[in-house]
């Protein structure tokens, strides 16, 4: 099922959107769409890593939250330097070491 919404958009987004949706030959509702998608997952992965970050949840449990498969989401920790036994790493790993 899908609802329409209604949004208002300031002339900066607007034109944003406008030239989006010229380039890729799409609608700007289309082009709308396609940037509430691209946010939308971005913002999952965000919320993931923090979570996990901050020791709320696993790593199977982020992958789950950011709607990723598992090692999908390992990769992201590994590009964000979430993973390995760096110094910076390392409360992170007895954090969650703790909660086992």
């Amino acid at each position: 099922m899908s609802d329409a919404v209604y949004v208002r958009f300031g002339d900066e987004e607007l034109k944003f959107v406008k030239k989006i949706a010229h380039e890729e030959k799409i609608t700007r509702s289309e082009a709308i769409k396609k940037l509430v998608i691209y946010a939308a997952k971005k913002l999952r992965i965000e919320k993931a890593t923090t979570d996990y970050k901050e020791g709320k949840c696993t790593i199977r449990e982020a992958a789950e939250l950011a709607n990723l498969r598992y090692f999908e989401f390992f990769d992201v920790l590994a590009q964000q330097n979430m993973l390995g036994t760096s110094p910076e790493n390392i409360d992170l790993l007895l954090s969650h070491a703790k909660r086992l």
